[in-house]
């Protein structure tokens, strides 16, 4: 299966005003747009891990080690990405706080409008240029109602910014000898994107599953020649530290590992139902995916991947769950365009409002937290905790259900 952009033809001659209208109304309503996010993030604002990123920042600048560099600091977390990521924040260590807030609220509101756009053009791709664009900046204006979305915003994260550029390779709007290319960077920025890697392999886009993976590499060699020292630490001992990036137990972790060690009762580490909730996730998952794909359902391959991802990852924080703004689209988009009573689709509309309401209000956060309160939940609580893994686990099963089915 060939994967290329959906390019309709280009509306209006360009000088006339009739064509020039569109443009300058859709450019005004994304420079609105960002103006907006930057208004309700400004660079007042000291956001937690944005300040994670410039100390590693100030660090690859200085000669220092990124992964020490935190040290003096007994609030901060240690920086948890590879090195090649420090690389790509150290601009955020030559300007001012403020400075770099700014840029990280901007470039996320860019980022936000790219993934809407990719969104509606990818389920809607007979609709002209301008009126996708249009609908584009809506749904990236509906991300801001999503917890993940506010959450990226609030601590300063990466997360849409990874989204966006992911969605750029993923949906072909890359020079087909280019493709892969961002995947392996995204890949070699986080590491948890590498699950893309695998869904390359499983949908058989071989060559562009070799850029990708060529680009990690190359990526990590990048890391070693720049800083070498800090790379050997960071793939032979920080990248095995589970405790670095912060407890597992935590309710923001939606993982699987998350959810198996708050119902345990602590940290179990990689234990037996930990792998054996992995396991069934990927071949479940990836049976699925693949099932999807040969039938041409592009973007329900792509968003199966990443609840895979997110799932089989041992932290997933909240803010991490960017992908369900795509998901949220795509679920209502299937109710209204499937041409069926009410009553007919009454499960597409329960799994569209269930993830639409477990994301957009944040459902983990309104059980206890903090202080190991996690690992007391009972009742109703069981459920608000583990709710982003419940609903992502749902929509597995749901999809290889229809999957099956069709």
């Amino acid at each position: 299966m060939t994967i290329s952009p959906v390019r309709p033809t280009t509306e209006g001659a360009v000088g006339n005003l009739v064509g020039r209208r569109p443009v300058l109304f859709l450019s005004a309503a994304a420079a609105a747009f960002v103006a907006l996010c930057v208004a309700l993030w400004p660079p007042t604002k000291d956001p937690y891990d944005l300040q994670v990123y410039v100390v590693a920042a100030r660090a690859v600048l200085n000669g220092q080690d990124v992964y020490t560099a935190h040290a003096g600091d007994p609030i901060l977390l240690g920086f948890t990405y590879p090195p090649f990521a420090a690389l790509l924040f150290a601009p955020l260590g030559a300007v001012s706080a403020e400075v770099g807030r700014l840029v990280m609220s901007v470039l996320s509101a860019v980022a936000l409008l790219v993934i809407g756009s990719i969104t509606v053009r990818a389920l809607k791709p007979h609709w002209s240029t301008h009126r996708m664009v249009a609908v584009g900046i809506a749904l990236g204006a509906a991300g801001l109602a999503l917890e993940p979305v506010r959450m990226t915003f609030h601590y300063g994260q990466i997360n849409l910014m990874l989204l966006a550029i992911l969605m750029i390779d993923l949906f072909g709007y890359l020079p087909r000898r280019f493709r892969g290319v961002l995947i392996g960077v995204a890949t070699g920025i986080k590491l948890t994107p590498g699950i893309f890697i695998v869904y390359l392999l499983v949908t058989r886009r071989y060559r562009e599953a070799a850029t990708a993976a060529a680009a990690t590499t190359a990526t990590m060699l990048i890391g070693f020649l720049a800083m070498p020292d800090a790379a050997w630490k960071f793939w032979t001992t920080y990248i095995l530290d589970p405790t670095r990036p912060g407890s597992s137990t935590l309710v923001s972790n939606q993982a699987w590992r998350g959810v198996i060690d708050r119902l345990s009762g602590g940290p179990q580490g990689l234990g037996p139902v930990w792998i054996i909730a992995v396991a069934s996730t990927v071949v479940l998952g990836f049976v699925t995916v693949r099932r999807f794909y040969d039938r041409g359902r592009l973007l329900e391959s792509v968003l199966l991947t990443a609840a895979i991802g997110l799932l089989v990852s041992p932290i997933s924080w909240t803010a991490h769950w960017v992908w369900a703004l795509p998901a949220c689209a795509l679920l209502w988009t299937r109710v209204f365009s499937a041409g069926e009573t009410w009553m007919r689709a009454r499960y597409r509309i329960a799994l569209a409002a269930l993830t639409t309401v477990t994301f957009g209000i944040g459902l983990p956060w309104l059980a206890p937290y903090m202080d190991d309160r996690e690992l007391h939940h009972h009742g109703f609580q069981l459920y608000l905790g583990n709710s982003y893994a419940i609903c992502a686990a749902v929509l597995l099963l749901a999809a290889a259900k229809v999957s099956k089915e069709s």
